[in-house]
């Protein structure tokens, strides 16, 4: 959001929000998994949590103006084809759209909202990563540390790299 904000402030451009609720067949309608919007309608809990988004965005960015003006839209659907249908429907000249870098089987069998988004837009779409992008759960780096040192040993050997050498001393 906050490349946005700069964005939209550098060049003029203006700056629509946007929030796709994904309603699943789980919970249709209401979001259950958290006691404080027990049976609270999606899209109201939705709404609510933009504003107080861009209310910490705009109190953590003293050089950003107008973030609480700004008319945001919470709207109902599949995120992907509902952003493009939102965007052409405003006429942007542009699609901002975060990726959390999902990587593995959820990332195989869900694919990418970004990468969807990219795929179906008329618009030029930029995917901005957030600061976790590609960070990995404790067991996913457990078993990539295991394979790059499984494959620096390989290379070692093909190098003919000597154990003597990573010590810091020459072999020749």
């Amino acid at each position: 959001m906050l490349w946005a904000c700069h964005y939209a402030a550098a060049t003029g451009a203006e700056l629509n929000p946007l929030h796709v609720v994904h309603d699943p067949a789980s919970a249709p309608g209401f979001y259950r998994s958290n006691k404080e919007f027990r049976n609270e309608p999606m899209q109201t809990v939705a709404e609510d949590m933009m504003v107080s988004f861009l209310e910490e965005i705009d109190e953590e960015e003293a050089g950003l103006t107008g973030l609480k003006e700004l008319e945001t839209f919470t709207v109902p659907g599949l995120p992907p084809t509902r952003i493009v249908e939102v965007a052409e429907m405003l006429k942007a000249s542009l699609i901002v759209i975060g990726s959390r870098g999902h990587t593995g089987l959820p990332h195989r069998l869900l694919g990418s909202t970004s990468e969807r988004v990219v795929e179906l837009s008329p618009v030029p779409v930029v995917v901005v990563k957030s600061e976790d992008y590609g960070k990995l759960g404790k067991k996913a780096l457990k078993k990539q540390e295991k394979r790059l040192k499984k494959e620096r040993r390989k290379l070692k050997d093909l190098l003919g790299v000597s154990k003597a050498s990573d010590d810091g001393t020459d072999d020749g």
